[in-house]
């Protein structure tokens, strides 16, 4: 492969990055969601160690260092508090007793286990490292698969992320929540396993590894991940049915996928697991019967699907305390509404059953959990629960016979990056100012009236724009190749019924 062709790949691959690392760098230990149970979950994954994970008064307690728990509860919940206030606690040594974490078997371990890895003496330059790392194997892995697909099927790879990600993909991805390799796992491994019956050889093995990595990655983060890996693999092998019998290799890959999720669902608490890691309070909900749940709750379904692109009272990022302005999620709402709409012009019957059985599933999921708990939406089931299949709709909907149903005229091309880029910048501006100085200002230049920053970096306005500039180049790199795809008349000239793969 020639340096002009490898270049540009390099460029927008560390474009990616450094667009991740900015949302790493955006906001201080513990502004994610559950944060004092994930970190120190991680903490503590390897088990008692002197200074960094100690066993408490009673065996359901590990004391752990502050800064790796109890330190974002100072400002946690509160949008006009700034991070400042963690800078009271210790940057390191065991003294906060941890009376929640992974140590009682409620998710799978696998997460916890890779991350207790960079756990260092500094807690705060520790959490860097995961996020970063977190960002690197993001970009890597996306990369990989768009490398391994063939050009016409590269798409699937980058556009339903990318589509998806504003803002709470982007402040999940590269953060210590294990809902960012849930994310991740779904978003690749069904475009892999998909694509992997049309190819052979070094090419179907590279997208077979790829595919099972998927799977591991999303199932050893989350429960539910679990159950969107066996979903995606079982969703892709009714999709390839007619194949199955001449692709051994695909049919080995997709059973081992299965019985890692399978092994690491097992490994989860099943009590957790039914009820979503959450418990049943007494709420608004606590008089209405079963039946009564499900007719309120369907109703409201659309304000947690709509919740990771920012829209309702759902739509916050952090401990659900991190606001964005509504032109975020009018902006993103309406590129990703154009693309699904005109990709659903474009049917046939497999791609039928597959969008079908996963809007069923942003029905049923979500309303299973509501009911287990007895509560209503916007009280216990978060939008980052359902991101995961709404990128795996996207990607979906977005099939073709021979290729992607997408095309983009140069106006339309320049109007999706401006809108994505205005949509991008605006929330990662505003998830920054949550955490230097709170929500209750409202500075342009995000060093004004600065109370909270990472020691010895630049300046947070210049994080601001890099981060804004890198993610404007990667949209422009990953819509620009559907401008110069011929039109569907030439594309998919055979009939629709010759295509193996429209049939079920």
């Amino acid at each position: 492969m020639s340096v002009r062709r490898v270049l540009p790949w390099i460029l927008v691959t560390l474009a990616a990055w450094g667009c991740l690392a900015a949302w790493s760098l955006a906001s201080p230990p513990g502004s994610s969601p559950d944060d004092d149970y994930h970190m120190a979950s991680i903490w503590c994954a390897d088990g008692f160690e002197a200074g960094r994970c100690e066993a408490g008064d009673t065996d359901d307690v590990r004391v752990v260092p502050t800064r790796a728990s109890g330190a974002s509860l100072c400002y946690a919940t509160d949008p006009s508090a700034s991070a400042a206030c963690q800078d009271a606690f210790p940057d390191s040594g065991a003294d906060y007793p941890a009376v929640h974490g992974n140590w009682t078997g409620a998710y799978p371990p696998l997460y916890y286990e890779f991350m207790s890895t960079f756990v260092g003496v500094d807690v705060p330059r520790a959490i860097v490292v995961m996020r970063l790392v977190a960002s690197a194997l993001a970009v890597g892995l996306v990369a990989l698969l768009a490398g391994l697909l063939p050009r016409r099927r590269r798409p699937l790879a980058t556009v339903p992320l990318l589509l998806t990600s504003i803002p709470l993909g982007m402040s999940l991805l590269p953060s210590t929540n294990p809902s960012g390799w849930t994310i991740l796992g779904i978003a690749t491994l069904w475009p892999a396993l998909y694509v992997a019956f049309e190819t052979r050889g070094p090419r179907q093995w590279g997208l077979a590894a790829v595919a099972v990595l998927s799977a591991t990655l999303a199932s050893g983060a989350r429960a539910d991940g679990c159950l969107f890996a066996a979903m995606s693999v079982v969703l892709v092998l009714m999709l390839r049915v007619r194949h199955l019998r001449t692709s051994p290799v695909l049919v080995a890959a997709s059973l081992v996928a299965l019985g890692i999720s399978a092994y690491y669902f097992l490994s989860a608490g099943q009590a957790v697991v039914i009820n979503g890691d959450m418990r049943a309070a007494e709420t608004a909900a606590a008089v209405l019967t079963k039946w009564q749940l499900v007719m309120v709750n369907t109703g409201a379904l659309p304000v947690l699907w709509l919740g990771s692109f920012a829209a309702g009272p759902m739509g916050r990022a952090g401990w659900l305390d991190t606001g964005f302005p509504q032109l975020v999620p009018v902006l993103v709402i309406a590129v990703w509404f154009l693309v699904v709409a005109q990709g659903l012009r474009r049917m046939f019957p497999a791609k039928a059953l597959g969008v079908g059985l996963v809007v069923a599933a942003l029905f049923v999921h979500p309303l299973y959990l509501l009911v287990q708990t007895h509560v209503l939406v916007g009280e216990a089931v978060q939008p980052r629960y359902l991101l995961p299949l709404l990128v795996l709709l996207t990607g979906l909907v977005l099939l073709a016979p021979r290729g992607v149903a997408l095309r983009l005229t140069p106006a339309g091309l320049w109007a999706a990056v401006a809108a994505l880029g205005v949509a991008h910048s605006l929330a990662l501006h505003v998830q920054m100012r949550r955490y230097i100085s709170g929500q209750d200002v409202s500075w342009l230049r995000l060093g004004k009236q600065q109370e909270w920053w990472w020691d010895g970096l630049p300046t947070p306005t210049l994080f601001w724009l890099v981060g804004s500039a890198c993610f404007a180049a990667v949209t422009w790199a990953v819509l620009r190749p559907l401008v110069a795809v011929p039109s569907p008349a030439t594309t998919d000239h055979a009939p629709e019924g010759r295509h193996a793969e429209e049939r079920v």
